[in-house]
């Protein structure tokens, strides 16, 4: 898992770097965010069973890709929460980042964290699904 996140970070800052460097393109502004909307939790579908079939659709390499760049996003900003907490605050954040890391999924279409975990761990070991995880902008190896 240490090594997806690290081929998952390194992949953020060569998209952010060739990103930079394309002029023609404006980076969109960031939505207004609706204090009323902002602590409703999304449902989170269930996974079960995995599917017994392993290769994935465009759109769900794509949703792959997107709730990995925000698990990166999240683990660092949590990372350093944990770090300054005291040990009674450690277990509340971890909660707290777990509860985050499901809403994350959910938000981009998955099925919560086991559905991320299922295509991290099988989906992208599968070789038929390497033209279509590339095309979604995730490299494997």
């Amino acid at each position: 898992m240490t090594k997806h996140i690290l081929i998952i970070a390194a992949l953020l800052a060569s998209l952010l770097l060739v990103s930079c460097n394309q002029d023609e393109e404006l980076t969109p502004s960031i939505p207004e965010v609706s204090i009323e909307k902002k602590n409703v939790p999304i449902p989170v579908a269930s996974f079960t069973p995995p599917p017994s079939q392993t290769v994935i659709t465009l759109e769900k390499a794509k949703k792959f890709v997107d709730a990995s760049a925000g698990l990166v996003l999240i683990g660092a900003k949590w990372s350093e929460e944990i770090e300054k907490a005291t040990d009674q605050e450690k277990l509340k954040i971890l909660n707290a980042y777990n509860l985050a890391r499901e809403q994350v999924c959910a938000k981009v279409g998955l099925a919560g964290l086991a559905e991320y975990q299922w295509l991290a761990e099988v989906a992208t070991k599968n070789p038929q699904n390497e033209a279509v995880l590339k095309e979604a902008g995730f490299r494997l190896k």
